[in-house]
């Protein structure tokens, strides 16, 4: 590997961004967080890929195919949320505007990454783009005019949410379910947007362990994600849901108070245990029989705009030779982003959120070259579509019983107030 004291991300992405219309930069902000954070990489162009535009054309085993021939390599992916209905057979498949496609895993021809806090190059291809990059006289992303956009508007109103909130009460109280997580979603119009600097403000505002930046054609994810869906590490399996959520607060004390709120409510405390028990079962059907354990519950870590409670749950792999399509199929999509039970709920979200989620509540991550990986949870994350001018961003939270709709309503809000902060620059 060569080092290059010249190479930053902001100089590798801007490179990436003029001359390529593929590249993936991972970024976990080297926050200190149980079982570690997202690498440092950038991975740019392809090598060769597995891309899916509809859920008909999906194979599991053309993925499995594609993952066994590049191992020992780095390989990167993104997991549509609509996934599930090749999993759980839906019927009922709802239009994603955006239109990105079911995944999209490629081997970067290019590939860097930063340890101590110095870049490399961590292939050949790479080490020979280096003299091109460190004589690119413009080291800064080719700008366009007047980048702007339009204002959010969101996909259900106040009042809209207030009652599908009851409706979905109407089905707790039956029994039908006992939690879900309801999104409400935001969509506006942009041009000429400078993405590697949008993601950089992006991630300067709201610096979280699992960020990524991924741009494959016209497709783009900006990523402040703060929630592990699973890592692998050896016979290992880890997942990490986040459920209950606080603002942050500028007095020091208010906000020590708040913090003290969240890890004491009981209302955030159950809704968090009610997904670990799914991810528990989830974990368990490829997990040893008494492996699966909870390592910490109902944990509430800080991050730069928001207070997050967290629970770790663990397994061992009952087969070490267990392809990644087995484990995607065990446990995608994640249950913090569906609800209990997991089947039930996410027929009811299909029902009550008209749109398909596209990109939001899918993952995107790494597969290692010894076969370890790490995935994300797309959640306060902005999705773009360059062809037709149109980006969306979601937020949503858990319902039960004792949700307040307002409350509820609320917490969106202070979820995506970090991508509201970012766009407010651009809106005419």
């Amino acid at each position: 590997m060569i080092v290059q004291q010249a190479l930053s991300s902001q100089r590798l992405l801007a490179y990436a961004a003029n001359h390529f219309d593929t590249y993936c930069y991972l970024n976990g902000n080297n926050i200190t967080y149980p079982h570690g954070t997202f690498p440092k990489l950038i991975g740019i162009d392809i090598e060769e890929e597995y891309i899916v535009s509809t859920i008909d054309d999906f194979s599991w085993k053309a993925l499995d195919t594609f993952i066994l021939k590049h191992k020992g390599k780095y390989i990167l992916s993104y997991i549509n949320y609509g996934l599930k209905n090749q999993i759980e057979q839906f019927e009922k498949i709802a239009n994603d505007p955006l239109a990105f496609p079911i995944i999209h895993i490629y081997v970067p021809r290019y590939l860097f990454i930063e340890e101590h806090q110095q870049w490399k190059a961590h292939n050949k291809n790479a080490e020979g783009l280096l003299p091109l990059i460190l004589s690119e006289v413009n080291t800064e992303r080719a700008t366009y005019q007047k980048p702007q956009a339009s204002a959010p508007v969101a996909q259900f109103s106040h009042n809209q949410y207030i009652d599908i909130i009851d409706r979905i009460k109407n089905e707790l109280a039956k029994g039908n379910i006992y939690e879900i997580n309801f999104c409400n979603s935001y969509s506006g119009s942009y041009q000429n947007l400078d993405y590697t600097s949008l993601y950089e403000e992006l991630n300067t505002i709201s610096p979280m362990p699992f960020s990524a930046l991924y741009k494959h054609k016209e497709h783009v994810l900006l990523s402040a994600s703060p929630e592990r869906f699973i890592q692998r590490k050896g016979n290992r399996l880890v997942s990490q849901p986040i459920k209950g959520t606080a603002s942050r607060l500028t007095n020091k004390e208010e906000d020590q108070k708040q913090k003290q709120q969240l890890e004491n409510s009981l209302k955030e405390r159950t809704e968090n245990i009610m997904i670990v028990d799914l991810v528990r079962n989830d974990l368990s059907k490829v997990c040893a029989g008494g492996s699966v354990m909870v390592e910490e519950l109902c944990k509430v870590y800080t991050f730069e705009k928001v207070h997050q409670m967290i629970s770790t749950i663990k397994g061992e792999l009952e087969n070490t030779d267990l392809t990644f399509s087995t484990l995607l199929q065990a446990l995608f999509p994640m249950g913090s982003m569906t609800g209990a039970p997991k089947l039930k709920a996410m027929q009811l979200i299909d029902e009550l959120e008209k749109e398909a989620r596209g990109l939001f509540s899918g993952t995107v991550g790494y597969i290692a070259p010894n076969g370890d990986f790490d995935f994300n949870v797309i959640i306060r994350s902005l999705l773009f579509n360059e062809v037709k001018g149109i980006y969306k961003f979601h937020a949503g939270s858990a319902i039960t019983m004792a949700s307040d709709a307002e409350l509820e309503y609320q917490e969106c809000d202070v979820k995506t107030l970090p991508i509201r902060l970012l766009l407010n620059n651009l809106i005419l």
